[in-house]
């Protein structure tokens, strides 16, 4: 269950890059086409022939031009909700990873279905020193029977069993947002 949801967790992280990466990709290509003027259009698109679906209708091609003003738009939205949210931040230091409010909803759905389902793997434990590792009597053996707990690996044992709460506590935790947390709030 952990794995299934590491790799969950996993591919959230990669679909939320992946959507911000293409988003500022397109960006700059919009910008690009300011300075530089429109990008020329491919040969292929310049035929009539019009792609068609399973169903056999014909999809039509989105224009770019309102593609890009449509981008735009959301970026400057984007932006000033940005700029209203900070206090005092100077503008270099912003940043442009937040997703558009439909993607954000069901981004923040999927990681609290994965909290829910992170509470359940220790649902079904009964015993205390089993659901907490720091209740367990591992300093207990370590101090009173250093012999046996030397002999015995202990300290090789104790790497082991804390590693499962490690990787259970790790489920659900993006260290870049707690670090954009930190540094604003400073």
């Amino acid at each position: 269950m952990l794995e299934r949801l590491e790799e969950k967790f996993t591919s959230l992280l990669t679909e939320r890059a992946t959507m911000v990466a293409k988003r500022r990709s397109q960006d700059d290509g919009d910008d690009l086409s300011i300075f530089l003027g429109p990008t020329p259009i491919p040969s292929s698109s310049l035929d009539d022939t019009d792609e068609v679906d399973d169903f056999g209708r014909a999809i039509s091609k989105p224009d770019p031009l309102q593609e890009r003003r449509k981008r735009r738009v959301a970026r400057v939205a984007r932006r000033q909700l940005r700029s209203s949210r900070q206090t005092g931040e100077e503008e270099g230091f912003s940043t442009d990873s937040s997703l558009a409010p439909s993607d954000a909803n069901a981004y923040s759905a999927a990681l609290q279905s994965l909290t829910r389902k992170k509470k359940e793997i220790l649902s079904d434990v009964g015993a205390e020193e089993f659901r907490d590792p720091g209740k367990g009597r591992w300093r207990t053996w370590r101090e009173s029977y250093s012999d046996s707990y030397i002999g015995a690996w202990g300290g090789l044992g104790v790497v082991s069993v804390w590693e499962f709460w490690m990787r259970l506590e790790s489920v659900g935790w993006n260290c870049i947002d707690v670090w954009s947390c930190l540094i604003s709030s400073i």
